[in-house]
């Protein structure tokens, strides 16, 4: 089955998903997946140009009902403490 969706509808779509992360926009992705694009990840991903593994995880959480915990303080940079910026300003003078 062929999906015709308005430019307008897709640029929607888009907008809130940019907005929302995590969890909701999980949750989100899922619904309109199951909606619009007949449960299919790759047709979501080919018409929204979102990660198909966000939104096959947001489908699995949708018919499972259990959530997956995101780990962002485990990612990425991590913030220092204000007492170790000040010392180490101090050590380098």
């Amino acid at each position: 089955m062929e999906i015709y969706l308005a430019a307008e509808v897709i640029a929607s779509f888009n907008s809130a998903l940019s907005k929302l992360t995590g969890y909701k926009r999980r949750a989100y992705a899922a619904e309109l997946c199951e909606k619009f694009f007949e449960s299919s990840a790759r047709k979501m991903e080919r018409h929204l140009k979102v990660s198909r593994e966000m939104v096959e995880l947001g489908l699995n959480e949708r018919r499972t009902g259990m959530r997956c915990v995101d780990a962002f303080e485990q990612r990425g940079a991590k913030k220092k403490s204000a007492s170790t910026k000040v010392s180490n300003r101090t050590s380098k003078r």
